[in-house]
């Protein structure tokens, strides 16, 4: 008799979605083994093995009989709390029963060919998992004012964002009340981290706030971090390196997405705001060397944190914001929008990603010259930092506010010679 071994495209899938059930278990597996340095319930054989045992079950009760789900699906339950259950005297929690639960559902999502949510719930969890005395020493510091101070960021975000209207309304159809309060939800996040980092880690590494924010509102970035220079006069300079980075990562952000909606423009992008950013690092690097020994002496005071957070303070950002938006709409009505600088000029109050992209198209698209899109871009970049060195005039220490609008002057300089070359 002749036994044919020919595997067809179904096989083929099968076979993946074991691999990737075995690597999923592996990753978790791997981790639990080497936290527990000794014997233990479940390691980098069982998570594997758990992880596969549920790719198993859903093809069996898919295929064949679906009785199979219930009977593994209990006897997997019935397990973990056995296990649980002898080593609850001992105190060590039930974090590896509770992996072993989940490696298992990711084996049933896995066979679904979920494969990305998968992934990601694995390295999740693994990530949870290595952290473990990281986060538990973190939490034991934090005190009722933070946990309540968590709470209405949860609020805040949670809750009321999902529940306002996405619909200009108002005069001119100016206020979007979800576009609106995305910038409550984007300084209440920067807010938050910051406090965080600073009850972490200390004043040395509030700088992490302006590379994170960075990347989502280098205005929001100077707004937060100017406050808490007036509040903390220990953090000025951590502040002051974290707007300067928020302000560089801004630079390269622009270039990104001019790149991705006109390939054709990066060079032209590229090279006023790379020259602005190399003249952001020099001045970076004067300023610590200048101030090296006094960084050193007022990173290492320590801060009497109090109020964490202040829905407030984000509220007061976001009406800014709106009457900043408002008067857009109004010049826009009775103006027009025909000039290409005076809207770059005008929208770089607010931020520079909608100017960028906009312009970026209509060179693409043959509406716009590549020099006149440039040069809005460079001159929204202006703007932009205008505004933001006037947030930190506002709310920051005057030392902080000192050094920022030196920094606008660079970008001024540097922009300004681009413009008119």
């Amino acid at each position: 008799m002749e036994i044919s071994f020919n595997i067809d495209q179904n096989t083929h899938t099968l076979i993946f979605k074991f691999i990737f059930s075995l690597t999923v278990g592996l990753l978790i597996g791997l981790e639990r083994e080497h936290r527990t340095k000794q014997e233990t319930f479940a390691g980098i054989r069982t998570f594997p093995l758990i992880s596969v045992l549920g790719t198993l079950s859903a093809l069996i009760y898919e295929e064949y009989w679906q009785g199979v789900f219930w009977v593994i699906s209990i006897g997997i339950v019935a397990l973990v709390l056995i296990n649980f259950s002898l080593e609850y005297p001992k105190d060590i929690g039930a974090t590896t029963e509770i992996a072993i639960l989940i490696s298992y559902l990711l084996g049933i999502l896995i066979y679904y060919e979920h494969y990305y949510l998968a992934a990601v719930i694995a390295v999740l969890t693994t990530f949870l998992l290595a952290l473990k005395r990281t986060l538990e020493g973190f939490a034991k510091k934090l005190s009722q004012d933070d946990i309540l101070a968590i709470l209405k960021f949860a609020i805040v975000t949670v809750v009321i964002y999902p529940l306002l209207p996405d619909e200009y309304i108002g005069p001119f159809k100016a206020f979007n009340p979800k576009n609106i309060w995305e910038v409550v939800v984007i300084v209440s996040s920067l807010d938050l981290v910051s406090y965080l980092i600073l009850r972490w880690k200390g004043t040395k590494t509030l700088w992490l706030t302006g590379v994170i924010g960075g990347l989502i509102s280098s205005t929001a970035v100077s707004y937060e971090l100017a406050k808490l220079s007036k509040k903390y006069p220990s953090v000025i300079y951590s502040a002051l390196f974290g707007i300067i980075l928020a302000w560089l990562i801004m630079n390269f952000r622009v270039i990104f997405l001019a790149s991705i909606v006109n390939p054709s423009i990066i060079i032209d992008v590229s090279i006023p705001m790379v020259a602005i950013s190399v003249g952001y690092v020099f001045y970076i690097g004067y300023i610590f060397i200048k101030y090296k020994e006094k960084i050193s002496e007022l990173s290492s005071q320590e801060i009497n944190f109090t109020n964490p957070y202040e829905i407030s303070s984000a509220i007061q950002f976001a009406v800014i914001y709106a009457i900043i938006i408002f008067m857009v709409k109004v010049l826009n009505v009775y103006y027009g929008s025909s000039g290409v600088y005076i809207a770059s000029l005008i929208s770089g109050v607010i931020d520079v990603d909608a100017i960028t992209l906009s312009l970026s198209s209509m060179a693409k698209n043959g509406g716009l010259e590549t020099s006149v899109a440039v040069k809005g871009i460079v001159i929204a970049a202006l703007s932009n930092a205008f505004f933001k060195s006037l947030y930190v005039q506002m709310f920051g220490e005057r030392f902080l506010s000192k050094y920022i609008w030196f920094l606008f002057f660079i970008t001024l300089v540097i922009g300004g010679f681009f413009l008119f070359s």
